[in-house]
């Protein structure tokens, strides 16, 4: 599985998450704030090939945070992205 983009990187409330997979599986995304702190976690069913995810974010507060993409228990990829 591989993430190819988060857009937008500054978000008002929804973002899309490009994703590839080689297979179906489960993408698990850990939205964590500067601090450290988890904000939010989505899990999502991934279908193989090519495809946007779409994340609603409305409920975190302003600020910059991270997601963290796993693959079950594997990292995929860190994301730095601004909440407006």
């Amino acid at each position: 599985m591989y993430i190819k983009s988060l857009q937008p990187n500054i978000i008002e409330n929804d973002s899309y998450l490009t994703v590839m997979s080689e297979r179906t599986g489960n993408l698990v995304l850990k939205v964590l704030d500067v601090e450290g702190h988890m904000a939010k976690t989505v899990v999502a069913d991934v279908a193989e090939g090519l495809q946007q995810l779409a994340l609603n974010l409305s409920d975190l507060g302003s600020g910059n945070y991270i997601l963290n993409a796993f693959n079950g228990d594997v990292f995929i990829k860190a994301i730095r992205f601004i909440k407006q």
